[in-house]
């Protein structure tokens, strides 16, 4: 009976509600956020912010829908951040006109001071603060020469030019490339005489003094480190023995100075002239000025402690990947080893005191940071993700920065050592768009962070801001409901312009989506995946062109088998199946994914998924056709140049086909996580609205967006059709760490989730299909008395109602007309603000893409 009663009463405890769930209201809404029910965690966050709890739970939510810390924009686009040692000033490039310049800031409290601009590249801060070095290159007329052949090489195509041209170029702009010495008060420049000689790394010790690697320009046997007192001295060779030597690292004052030593020059030779190679090993040297003697240690990717009392580097053993560690000033100067695997290591980063050494390793799919304390050389693991986590940098002793993901999309970390808790840094604060980090630069202190990014998640501009994070300086409460609200209300239009824009076809749209079958896109993946490799050299490509065509003829379309020879005898096709239009059949949609592999794989999600979303899409669409046509292009030979991409467009322009918008789908089956969540990759804001919507309104879908395209099959039809082009993409922001491996098999792949992304495709092309396309031939002239004249090409399609025109009168106030015809007169137009035109068909679908003039 004890026992019993003991029983019952451990029952009523554990189902009892406990005091967290009683009154967690973050938990509540973090729920929803994680289901992409974004207005109803937002309204639930706010809530919290408004009532008494809104500090314990400020950072929580601060970390979850954005940023935590104070940001500073610093530029809209630069490149190569730089912080000075002391914390006192930072720099970074931007091109203006053909010219790399540097400009160069310090922090003033909350404030920016903007200080200077300067000519050249390569800036490296003293580290007392008054001074500064820059490399300037002479453009010399055979310099000029030689672009132009490298760009006249690219031009070609001829691989064997570009390397001649390319080498040539680097090895006369070493040539010709000075240091100067800046002044950090003035921004004054003197020319640093180096005596002729080609230099690189350069960098100061404590005292001021300047080293850096030098070779002469006609001796390419050798190189060597100098140092200098700038800018008054000549430089001083430290080196003596014949070799070459380069990144000198001085350390306490100078009495020591660490650098490398290599088996080839690091600076270019002539191409007229025989590379000089010695049969030696990569090395660390550490030079003691003061007696002469000097330590070397096999290996490479040497880094020093903030405390200079540590050094650690990267050596292969037997095989297997190890870090050695050498603790500086101790006699003997033996390296013990510290870490060993099989598996490789990379990006040794020491704590500032040297107790601890961080590093990343890939003992499975993924990258991982782990660590080991010098001392007790007992061994940690400080982060788990299934992504890659990478390039430690430890801000403090018990902060380590790391950046997660993949190149296209990494994003800064920051790590604690003792309580293994991690945390986002930087981000945009939107819910839906995706930042891309390119470039970052700690302070040495670890207060603050430059981070070059695209902060908008536009990839196809070139331009990357530049920003300034101050780590520990929490936003402000009104900071934070202010993105929160920016963002309900986003995502309330968002919701709103999706139920407008499906309306009329809502049932078709819906009956439709509900048609696709998660069995079938298994079926399609794993009849495509035990194909092996799809590359085009490989017996799977023909194998899977042929497993196309039948399926899709099963589906009774007449599919076509689009024949090419990319190289040599190797032969490959496309699969291309037509749905025609009910009617405007000449307007054409075209879903697009290719169906190779890399050699290597057998591409389970790279691109086995789109292919079978592509194959879903086109059964359930098959007895469902739509007013305009689709074409469905499975296409060969993504991996090995785009080929099939292009050939398809080849032939396209001598048919004479013209594509209004194309969905092109790569990649969307893999997530680190449980959630169904995916990237909208585009160039058209119209399409990813469209997309963005269908996934809302028809599937458990979440889905995120980037501005990007490069490097894919939808660059071959941008660079065809225009901006017309949308898709779904696991990365740039999943990440997939199977991407281009053995590993990328189909038990890694999410089934739901390619279910979700074929219903969202379907949607998307159904609402392409029914409304109007993107108007054409809009054209703009001033007439007199504050008039403008506005016309326009019509439309191709034959259910067209009218057209809408949308433009800012001279006060500032914004108007919509409509007209039947393709042109109209505006009165009182400000035609230095753009001019949109859209059509509308007789069921009152807006086209899905205003037509801009400005």
């Amino acid at each position: 009976m004890r026992q019993l009663f003991a029983f019952l009463i451990l029952l009523t405890f554990l189902t009892l509600p406990t005091a967290a769930q009683q009154s967690d209201p973050y938990m509540d809404g973090y729920l929803k956020w994680d289901a992409g029910n974004y207005i109803g965690a937002l309204e639930d966050f706010l809530a919290i912010l408004d009532g008494t709890d809104a500090d314990q739970w400020f950072d929580d939510i601060a970390t979850l829908t954005g940023e935590l810390y104070k940001v500073d924009e610093l530029s809209e686009d630069g490149r190569n951040p730089v912080f000075s040692p002391d914390n006192s000033h930072f720099s970074w490039q931007e091109e203006h006109d053909g010219v790399t310049i540097t400009r160069i800031a310090r922090i003033s409290g909350d404030e920016i001071e903007h200080l200077f601009s300067i000519d050249g590249v390569d800036f490296r801060f003293s580290p007392d603060g008054l001074h500064a070095v820059i490399m300037r290159t002479e453009q010399t007329s055979a310099i000029n020469d030689l672009q132009q052949k490298l760009s006249d090489a690219f031009a070609a195509r001829d691989r064997s030019a570009i390397i001649a041209a390319r080498n040539e170029l680097m090895y006369e702009q070493a040539v010709h490339t000075s240091m100067h010495l800046v002044n950090l008060s003035t921004g004054d420049t003197n020319l640093i005489n180096t005596g002729g000689l080609m230099v690189r790394t350069p960098v100061f010790d404590s005292e001021g003094q300047l080293w850096f690697s030098g070779a002469e320009p006609g001796n390419h046997n050798r190189s060597d480190i100098y140092k200098m007192s700038v800018p008054e001295n000549s430089p001083e060779k430290i080196t003596d023995e014949l070799g070459f030597y380069d990144a000198p690292a001085p350390i306490h004052n100078g009495e020591l100075v660490l650098f490398n030593s290599s088996s080839s020059s690091p600076f270019p030779t002539p191409v007229n002239e025989s590379r000089v190679t010695y049969d030696t090993p990569t090395e660390i040297v550490l030079h003691h000025l003061q007696n002469g003697e000097v330590n070397r240690w096999e290996g490479e990717s040497p880094v020093i402690s903030a405390g200079e009392n540590r050094l650690a580097f990267m050596k292969d053993v037997d095989g297997e990947s190890a870090i050695y560690s050498v603790e500086l000033y101790v006699q003997s100067g033996d390296a013990d080893r510290m870490v060993a695997s099989p598996y490789p290591i990379q990006n040794p980063a020491l704590s500032p005191d040297g107790s601890k050494l961080a590093y990343m390793i890939r003992e499975g799919i993924s990258w991982n940071i782990h660590m080991v304390h010098t001392d007790s050389e007992t061994h940690e693991q400080l982060s788990f993700d299934i992504q890659h986590e990478l390039f430690p940098h430890f801000l403090n002793d018990n902060k380590v920065l790391g950046m997660m993901g993949e190149a296209r999309h990494r994003r800064s970390h920051i790590y604690d050592v003792e309580t293994k808790k991690f945390y986002r840094l930087f981000h945009n604060n939107s819910v839906r768009t995706v930042s891309m980090e390119n470039d970052w630069a700690p302070s040495s202190d670890g207060n603050f962070l430059l981070v070059v990014a695209q902060r908008g998640g536009n990839t196809i501009a070139p331009e990357q801001g530049v920003y300034l994070v101050r780590i520990g300086d929490r936003i402000s409460k009104e900071t934070l409901t202010e993105r929160l609200q920016k963002n309900l209300d986003s995502e309330r239009a968002l919701l709103a312009k999706a139920e407008e824009m499906y309306d009329p076809i809502f049932a078709d749209v819906e009956a439709a989506t509900q048609e696709v079958n998660i069995t079938r896109l298994y079926h399609y993946q794993k009849s495509l995946y035990d194909f092996g490799s799809k590359h085009m050299t490989q017996p799977g490509n023909q194998k899977a062109s042929e497993y196309i065509y039948e399926t899709l003829k099963s589906f009774g379309y007449e599919p076509e088998l689009q024949w090419f020879n990319p190289s040599g005898d190797i032969e490959t096709a496309n699969v291309i199946a037509r749905l025609e239009g009910t009617t405007h059949p000449e307007v054409v949609y075209i879903l697009s994914s290719h169906f190779d592999s890399v050699q290597r794989s057998p591409g389970a999600d790279d691109n086995s998924t789109g292919t079978a979303v592509l194959m879903e899409a086109a059964r359930v669409l098959a007895q469902n056709p739509q007013p305009a046509t689709i074409i469905f292009a499975s296409l060969t030979a993504e991996e090995s140049g785009l080929l099939g991409a292009r050939e398809f467009v080849r032939v396209a322009e001598e048919d004479g086909l013209w594509a209004a918008g194309v969905v092109n789908n790569d990649m969307m089956g893999w997530t680190r996580h449980h959630r169904l969540d995916n990237t909208i990759r585009f160039s058209n804001y119209g399409i990813r609205d469209i997309q963005h919507s269908g996934a809302i309104l028809f599937t458990d879908l979440i889905t995120y967006d980037s501005r990007y395209y490069r490097n894919t099959d939808a660059h071959v039809f941008f660079d065809a059709y225009g901006d017309v082009i949308g898709g779904i993409g696991s990365y740039p922001i999943l990440g997939n760490p199977n991407y281009h491996q053995t590993t990328d098999r189909l038990e890694t792949i999410n089934h739901n989730l390619v279910r979700e992304v074929a219903k969202s495709t379907t949607a998307t092309l159904m609402m392409l299909a029914n409304a109007p396309s993107k108007v054409t031939g809009l054209e703009v002239s001033e007439g007199r008395s504050g008039r403008a004249n506005v016309s326009w090409n019509r439309s191709p399609e034959n259910d067209i109602d009218h057209y809408r025109i949308k433009y800012t009168d001279s006060t500032g106030n914004e108007h919509t007309e409509r007209t039947t015809g393709t042109d109209t007169t505006l009165r009182r137009v400000d035609l230095s603000k753009p001019i949109f035109v859209v059509a509308v068909n007789d069921r009152g679908i807006e086209g899905w893409d205003w037509t801009v003039f400005q």
